[in-house]
């Protein structure tokens, strides 16, 4: 861990000239799971839980954070839509090996899809357009090996929640409440059916201003809403 922050002041993507040579860097990517690294978390928890991971985000989620910045992703969509389209396919299939490698090894459990979705930046035609077909194309193939999964959503989501119970997801981290987030539980609940909540609880009832039975209630009611369809934690990080 460390003791400071930082952020992206200056993505090297803006413009067409700048995805051809996108393009060709994922096109000669390759991607490696590496067993020893696992082996080693193995190793370490024993049988007090289950090692698990997330995977490279989706073509949309990775340009948006690593690559482009939104601003740039948003004009690029309007202006040059096909050559981004070209791209994220590209990023997509450049994880063939890697998911490849996962199935093969067979002892992976439990995978995350580390995507951090917000609506604001992951709006509903995007979302549906670019990111679900990865998701159904991914995780299906993970689901074929006997792999469960679950996708990291944890930003503002409530124009997404007519899509969560239909994602091919065995699980949804990180959804967060009101009052951190911007749905109520029984909002949650009814948008995701029969799927596992994992996590649930807003990280800001843990800051001075809350008292300890006010967080004590929420997790009460939290837990009542959800069990048994709940690993319980918290809803982002803290």
């Amino acid at each position: 861990s460390t003791n400071y922050n930082w952020r992206i002041s200056r993505y090297p993507i803006k413009n067409p000239e700048d995805i051809e040579k996108l393009i060709w860097l994922f096109e000669n990517t390759t991607w490696l799971f590496l067993k020893e690294n696992f082996e080693n978390a193995s190793r370490i928890f024993r049988n007090k839980g289950e090692p698990q991971f997330f995977l490279p985000r989706s073509g949309y989620q990775t340009l948006f954070i690593d690559w482009m910045g939104l601003e740039n992703l948003i004009y690029g969509l309007a202006d040059f839509s096909e050559k981004i389209e070209q791209l994220i396919k590209v990023i997509n299939k450049s994880y063939d090996n890697l998911y490849g490698n996962i199935i093969s090894y067979g002892k992976v459990k439990i995978i995350n899809f580390g995507e951090n979705i917000d609506a604001n930046v992951a709006p509903p035609q995007y979302f549906e357009k670019y990111c679900i077909p990865f998701y159904e194309e991914r995780a299906n193939q993970l689901k074929k090996a006997g792999i469960y999964t679950h996708i990291h959503i944890d930003g503002s989501f409530k124009p997404l929640l007519k899509y969560l119970k239909g994602l091919p997801f065995d699980g949804l981290e990180a959804l967060t409440p009101l009052p951190q987030g911007d749905v109520t539980l029984e909002e949650i609940k009814e948008a995701i059916g029969e799927k596992i909540l994992l996590d649930g609880i807003p990280a800001i009832l843990f800051l001075s201003n809350n008292s300890l039975e006010k967080l004590q209630e929420f997790v009460e009611r939290l837990v009542k809403i959800f069990y048994p369809k709940l690993i319980l934690g918290v809803s982002d990080e803290l």
